[in-house]
């Protein structure tokens, strides 16, 4: 379908204000990885370096496997209290955390220092957990369904966009400070910033409004416990949604993985695969956005349908490709990046169709942190142990191929679920005129 609806100012305002909070949010939560060889220096010297660079991983991963106890947690509020009180307590969990760990002494000899750092990155979890979730909700819900493609995608490019501002900033930081500089001071400047942009984020989100397919509920159809209902009443559109987005979680961990992946199995230089994979990194950002005027155009199940199963076909050659040298290893990773571009707004999208409004927060909240949490969490081992087994350098394709299949199933399977957008959309344009 052609969509010719175009976005009020209001809702390019509440956009832009979104995909800006998604950008420092996204940052204040990653920076700690690009800090991470300081962090094991200051934290945990006194261990050995494999030690204190496991440590300093396990910390980094807790904020991960926290992320579906955030989505509980907060998709409950967003569900019985709104959607714009949620928004706003989720980059206070981030910021704060982000502030303290700025300030947290290393000269004091305790382990209390890297109890402190847990907790803090277990906050930080917990807000990444509601936060995504509830971003998809509040701009699904705000914009018309005709648009909600390029809509999602521009909340997609704010996420992404703080992952490459981290990278900017320690890269400035590095290149102006020495070592001993930031070990003395300069590992503190991330954090701060990333505080600052937390409480610049809590500002601006200030003036966003609760969505209109929220204030329409009705008293009587708030659940008490969303979340039991979603399992109880929804189960069939969980599975659905868990596999759904399990394409995009595979495929986002990748430009994690495929630095070390390239130079450890296909002796790639590792420096120069970090830089394919940061000129990657930007292509695919800047591609979500076509993805979304795509995702608008086609539809959002075929969208995604047509993607998994070109995945499915092209990642075994596109696999044996990385290996024929640095040019067509490059040209296998933006083949790849193309194509993974249109998966987020397709996924987002759909997963606003599965459950009603009263349920939409946690229903999205479950598969999205479910199919991140678990699925894509383990893409790393699950390709390293089957490169193990098989053999084959290649055998991460085998994964990729399988994950397509189920998610282009799933959108198969799961066109008659499309029946929860509520009629909401008029009385949205109305309000905000």
């Amino acid at each position: 379908m052609t969509s010719k609806i175009a976005l009020t100012n209001n809702q390019k305002r509440l956009l832009f204000l979104s995909s800006l909070g998604g950008v420092l949010e996204y940052y204040d939560f990653i920076i700690y990885i690009f800090l991470a060889p300081y962090i094991e220096k200051l934290f945990f010297a006194d261990n050995t370096t494999y030690i204190a660079t496991l440590k300093t991983l396990a910390i980094f991963s807790v904020g991960y496997l926290i992320r579906p106890l955030g989505g509980i947690f907060f998709s409950h509020l967003g569900d019985r209290h709104g959607r714009k009180v949620v928004f706003l307590m989720t980059v206070l969990f981030m910021a704060i955390p982000s502030f303290g760990i700025g300030l947290l002494p290393t000269t004091i000899n305790t382990t209390m220092m890297p109890i402190l750092l847990l907790l803090f990155r277990i906050m930080q979890g917990l807000a990444l957990g509601g936060e995504i979730p509830a971003s998809i909700t509040f701009v699904a819900e705000h914009v018309p369904r005709e648009r909600r493609g390029l809509a999602i995608s521009i909340l997609f490019f704010g996420i992404n966009a703080g992952l490459m501002l981290g990278s900017l900033i320690t890269t400035i930081m590095s290149a102006i400070l020495s070592e001993q500089q930031i070990l003395a001071y300069g590992w503190r400047i991330p954090f701060i910033l990333g505080g600052c942009f937390g409480f610049i984020s809590i500002y601006l989100r200030r003036y966003l409004h609760e969505t209109a397919a929220f204030k329409a509920l009705k008293k009587d159809e708030l659940q008490r416990v969303p979340m039991l209902t979603v399992f109880r009443d929804y189960f069939a559109n969980v599975l659905q949604g868990v596999l759904i987005v399990s394409l995009g979680a595979v495929t986002v961990f990748f430009y994690l993985y495929w630095p070390q992946y390239l130079h450890q199995h296909m002796n790639y230089d590792l420096p120069a695969m970090m830089r394919l994979n940061t000129a990657a990194t930007l292509v695919l950002n800047f591609m979500i956005l076509a993805g979304g005027l795509l995702t608008d155009h086609f539809g959002f199940r075929k969208m995604l349908f047509v993607t998994a199963v070109t995945l499915g076909i092209s990642s075994y050659p596109l696999f044996l490709l990385l290996q024929a040298g640095v040019f067509w290893a490059a040209v296998s990773y933006m083949t790849f990046t193309i194509l993974f571009a249109c998966i987020p707004s397709a996924y987002g999208s759909i997963l606003a169709d599965l459950f009603p409004t009263s349920l939409r927060y946690s229903g999205i909240a479950i598969c999205y942190n479910i199919a991140y949490g678990f699925i894509g969490g383990l893409s790393p081992v699950i390709c390293t142990l089957a490169i193990q087994l098989t053999g084959s350098v290649v055998a991460p394709a085998y994964y990729v191929i399988l994950i397509a299949a189920l998610t282009a199933s799933a959108c198969f399977l799961g066109r008659k679920t499309e029946k929860h957008t509520e009629p909401t959309l008029e009385f949205s344009a109305q309000l905000e005129r």
